[in-house]
């Protein structure tokens, strides 16, 4: 179903759906386009061989990174900068089930579909960046069109199946790879804190992006509501404000927990609210992995 001919009576019945390939691709496309604005990486200093530009000389300089013809037009010693040129592995993995299907009347686009959009996007910037990309719990790596297109259906197909954590079954990550996580992470923390472990026995560099919707954050519902499980469970709530305190007290102490652990290990993490720009959310991702930051929030 191509969601751009559907998009009315999506909104309008409020069901989930899921993005048609071509639609995810396009939107990434742009949102990448706009984070980058036509420049395919933040340049650093390194051991590169691309040239990046003339600095003056330092006493800490070697002698042989002089630029002399550069040097003789002026006054000024000058040094020739070559930029950073490390390929880092970066693999990615997105939730999907039942909670990732959820949206409210006030967003476009369900939790799924948030969550796949970030996830292709920061991929694509990552292709612009030269870097190699590949899927979570498989091993080989790339940036060509066959393996953004590989991620892509990934990431679509995902939606079909229930992948509410990454499984410790498929963890093959090399050392030194980067490991990218998007989903809600609604799951019981003790299972979240299992998982986050095991990953961090193989790798020290993560970024999670925890994807919710407003509604669960606020409970902003009025009167009786019924609420389902992941096991099909139901419980009606007479009056949804009678409880909204404690839910909102348990959602915060939930994000907080994974906040923690995202610390412990030294990782990055960012909440994403599914209301909020995609645009916003992607940039501030992409400040800190292209400069390799890993900032504590």
């Amino acid at each position: 179903m191509n969601i751009l001919s559907k998009i009315d009576k999506l909104r309008e019945q409020a069901e989930n759906s899921t993005l048609s390939l071509p639609a995810l691709m396009i939107k990434s496309e742009n949102i990448a386009d706009n984070v980058i604005h036509g420049e395919h990486v933040k340049r650093k200093s390194g051991s590169g061989e691309k040239f990046w530009q003339f600095r003056e000389y330092d006493q800490s300089d070697r002698p042989q990174d002089i630029d002399w013809r550069q040097s003789a037009k002026s006054d000024q010693i000058f040094i020739k900068q070559k930029e950073w040129q490390i390929t880092r592995k970066v693999f990615l993995w997105c939730a999907s089930g039942k909670t990732m299907d959820f949206r409210s009347i006030h967003t476009n686009f369900s939790k799924q579909e948030t969550a796949q959009i970030t996830a292709l996007s920061i991929v694509l910037l990552l292709k612009k960046a030269k870097e190699q990309i590949g899927i979570f719990g498989e091993t080989q790596t790339g940036r060509s069109e066959e393996t953004i297109n590989k991620i892509a259906r990934y990431l679509y197909n995902k939606s079909k199946s229930d992948d509410f954590l990454p499984s410790e079954h498929n963890l093959t990550l090399p050392k030194h790879a980067y490991f990218i996580g998007v989903g809600d992470f609604l799951s019981p923390i003790t299972d979240i804190e299992k998982c986050f472990k095991t990953i961090s026995n193989q790798t020290q560099n993560a970024f999670i992006i925890q994807t919710l919707d407003p509604e669960e954050i606020n409970l902003n519902f009025k009167g009786r509501i019924r609420f389902k499980g992941l096991n099909d469970a139901e419980e009606i709530i007479d009056n949804v404000s009678s409880i909204r305190d404690n839910y909102s007290q348990r959602m915060s102490n939930h994000i907080d927990a994974i906040k923690s652990l995202c610390h412990l290990y030294g990782w990055n993490y960012v909440l994403h609210i599914s209301d909020n720009d995609i645009e916003n959310t992607l940039r501030y991702i992409w400040e800190m992995i292209s400069e390799g930051k890993y900032q504590r929030i």
